[in-house]
């Protein structure tokens, strides 16, 4: 009960990014963290401490995943339809 008493850190904001949470999901949501994490102006040193990772290993994770998508998403825009 105390944890729904927490305020909790806002969208838009590196605690907002729970490193426990984000290891769970897909490579491609977990990379889409990370690049979130740098958008909001952390430095490669603050993500790397932030998640308890390495740089090799955030770098893997940013050159393996490709854009996530859900299935069955169309732009009719794009693909000319």
């Amino acid at each position: 009960m105390a944890a729904m008493n927490r305020p909790a850190p806002g969208f838009g904001k590196p605690g907002s990014i729970d490193p426990k949470v984000l290891f769970k999901l897909p490579l491609a949501m977990q990379a889409e963290g990370i690049r979130l994490l740098f958008e909001m102006g952390m430095t490669a040193s603050q993500v790397k401490g932030r998640l308890g990772l390495s740089a090799g290993t955030i770098n893997q994770i940013l050159d393996k995943a490709r854009p996530f998508t859900r299935g069955g998403d169309v732009n009719v825009v794009a693909e000319g339809m």
